[in-house]
This record gives structure tokens, C-alpha cells and sequence, in this order.
């Protein structure tokens, strides 16, 4: 070999190494935005029960990704990236969750889809080692059969549910059409199902594709791979794929106020005595009625049966009496249904006048007794 092949064959090396390394740049730096926070608030609750990732692995995303986004990588290693940040965004939910692959290269699995996670208790590092099993792209393109997949590992889903698609927006319809697919997971799970896509592609028609399948879906969303470069805007889409409102905490009821007790007689002005007498007379019987009434209605209330006196006589007589008058209002009240233990008997002689006894008029007002009903 002359000096001059031999310096043509260094150039192409140093070429090559250069177009190498060209097409190994690491991909643009992330950082996740922390949503867990909202979570363990509980203003924030899972949003689906369970969600399936459809993962495009087809040739066409072998392709170079024109976008802004890590453009010059290929579609494929664009779209694993986005899977990668939308799993580190994503807050620890008690959901389940699956990824399944269409399009694979054959040399990795002769099937058109597999399904590599789940459907299993979602966790970061399940998806991520999930995702790791899809290699390389380079089959055909049934994105149908990728959501049929998805309805196959919902079917057990009882409450609501998220499809995210990801995918350049190219398919072949050799199978199921993927937009036909997309109505049968509507009729499958009706208003349960939301569906979501990321147009990793580079064609108007495969955005056009994409925003075709998020509409199937009332709570769906169309998005692009450019549209998610920033950690708020990942931010903002796992909250719309994934979270929701926590139902309003319900308001605690005041305290119910305290029953107010009825009014009974605090002073039963008719209900008196003769001299020297501890005799219910038939005009005190008559006026208990309204009393007695509302001790039967009311069984809650307590009451004291006060005795008194009036100042004509020995005091710890009039005590002694005082006392024979309380216990003859409780004996009587208890013939007419009151509770014993409700009732407690006391006298207190001369010592609480209610009027001076500075006449027979007075003195025979004061020869009572009170129903005071106790705390």
C-alpha cells in the first residue's frame, strides 16, 4: 500500500470515527420535577387504576428525529428517552401499569408485539427495566395490534384507564388499522378510557395519525416530543395522564349546640303548704299537671325538689319540715311516672325566703317548694 492510499484509508477512518461519534452525543440532560409531593399532601390521588405504555419499535423509527428536541438521534431512542423522563416525573402511585412493544426487529422476537412490563404494581424501576428489553427497532409497523394489546391486559380494569402511545405515526394496516383499534378500546371502556399519544415523528401525516387517536377518547391528549422538552411541561403531562383532583374533604359539622332544657317551674308559687303541714293539697296536684308532663317527655333532666319554710317556729324544726314537704312532692311525683333517680329530696327550712315575713300573706307564700332542674 503507497503513502497515498494509506493516508486516504486514515481519513475515512477519522471520518467514520467522527460520524460515530456524532451519532452517540448523550442525550439531552433531565431533570424530574418532584410530584410526590402533591401526592402525600392528598390533594392528588391516582387518576387511572391502571395504564399501558404502547411503545412503536417499528424500522421507520430507526430513522433520524428532525425535531428540536435531541434532534440527530433516531426517532426510537428519542421516544425511549421520553418514556425514560415521563417514569422519573411519574409520583409512587398505587396503580399497575404494562408496556407493550410492536414492530420489534425480527432478530430480537418474531412476534409483532410483546408486551415487556406488567400488567403488574407500577414502580420506576419495573418500567425502566421494562423498557430496557425493547433493543432495537426494525419490523413492520401494526400500531392496531399495540392497542389491541393494551385492551387484552385492560380487560380486567374495573375503573378508570390510560393508553400513552408512543410512535412517529406510521403504520402499515396489514392488520387491524390503528385508528379502528383505537374505537374499540372507546367501545371496550367507554368514558373510562383515556388516551393519550406523543408524536415522535418527523411527517404531517403521522401527526395528523396521532392526534386522530388521542380524540377517540373524551379525556385524551395529543402531544409531540418537541411539545414535552421541558421538565414542567413532562410535569404538566403525567398530571394530566396520571393524576387528579382529590375529592373535597368533607367539612366538618359544628358541634351540635346543646339541647336546651325546658323550661319547667322554677318556683311553683301555688305549690304551697299549710301551716305545720307536709300534705300535697289538691291546688298544688293541679298545678304540677304541666310539670310532671314535661319530665315524662324529657327524661334527661334532673331535678331537685326543694323544701321550705316559712320563719314562725324552731329553726332545725322548720329544717325537719322543709325536708317532710320535699319528699312529698318526690313521692308524688314518682306515683305519676317520674323516675325516683331523677329526683333528689331536700329541705332548707327558713334559711331562703322568697318573700320578707313581715305578714301571714308573705309567710304562707314562703311555706313552698321548687322544682330545680340540675346540671
Amino acid at each position: 500500500m503507497n503513502k497515498r492510499m494509506m493516508t486516504g484509508v486514515f481519513f475515512l477512518a477519522v471520518a467514520l470515527l467522527m460520524v460515530g461519534c456524532a451519532t452517540t452525543q448523550p442525550m439531552a440532560p433531565f431533570s424530574a420535577q418532584d410530584l410526590d409531593g402533591k401526592v402525600r399532601s392528598g390533594d392528588y390521588i391516582a387518576k387511572p387504576d391502571q395504564f399501558v405504555v404502547v411503545f412503536d419499535a417499528s424500522s421507520s423509527m430507526g430513522e433520524t428525529y428532525e425535531g428540536q428536541l435531541n434532534n440527530g438521534h433516531s426517532k426510537f431512542a428519542v421516544a425511549k428517552d421520553l418514556v425514560d423522563r415521563m417514569n422519573q416525573t411519574m409520583p409512587a402511585l398505587p396503580i399497575q401499569g404494562a408496556v407493550t412493544a410492536f414492530g420489534l426487529d425480527p432478530n430480537v422476537t418474531k412476534n409483532p408485539t410483546v408486551t415487556v412490563y406488567g400488567m403488574t404494581d407500577y414502580t420506576e424501576k419495573g418500567l425502566a427495566d421494562g423498557m430496557a428489553r425493547i433493543s432495537r427497532p426494525g419490523g413492520t409497523t401494526p400500531m392496531g395490534m399495540g392497542l389491541a394489546d393494551a385492551g387484552d391486559l385492560l380487560k380486567d380494569a374495573s375503573g378508570e384507564v390510560a393508553v400513552i402511545v408512543f410512535s412517529d405515526g406510521k403504520e402499515n394496516t396489514y392488520t387491524t388499522a390503528a385508528l379502528d383499534a383505537a374505537n374499540g378500546l372507546k367501545e371496550q371502556f367507554g368514558d373510562r378510557l383515556c388516551l393519550h399519544t406523543v408524536f415522535v415523528g418527523n411527517t404531517e401525516a403521522g401527526r395528523k395519525l396521532m392526534s386522530d387517536l388521542a380524540t377517540t377518547s373524551a379525556c385524551g391528549s395529543a402531544t409531540t416530543a418537541d411539545d414535552l422538552a421541558s421538565a414542567d411541561a413532562m410535569a404538566a403531562f403525567v398530571e394530566k395522564a396520571f393524576l387528579k383532583k382529590a375529592p373535597a374533604k368533607p367539612v366538618a359539622k359544628p358541634a351540635p349546640l346543646p339541647v336546651p332544657q325546658p323550661k319547667i317551674s322554677w318556683i311553683l308559687s301555688g305549690v304551697n303548704f299549710d301551716l305545720n303541714k307536709a300534705v300535697v293539697r289538691p291546688d298544688a296536684k293541679e298545678i304540677l299537671k304541666s310539670d310532671i308532663k314535661i319530665l315524662r317527655e324529657n327524661p334527661q333532666i334532673r331535678v331537685e325538689v326543694q323544701g321550705h319554710t316559712c320563719d314562725l317556729g324552731d329553726a332545725n324544726y322548720n329544717r325537719m319540715l322543709s325536708d317532710k314537704r320535699a319528699q312529698a312532692i318526690k313521692e308524688y311525683l314518682v306515683s305519676q311516672g317520674v323516675g325516683a333517680d331523677r329526683l333528689t329530696a331536700r329541705g332548707y327550712g327558713e334559711d331562703r325566703p322568697r318573700f320578707p315575713n313581715d305578714s301571714e300573706a308573705n309567710r304562707a307564700k314562703n311555706r313552698r317548694v321548687e322544682l330545680v332542674p340540675m346540671n
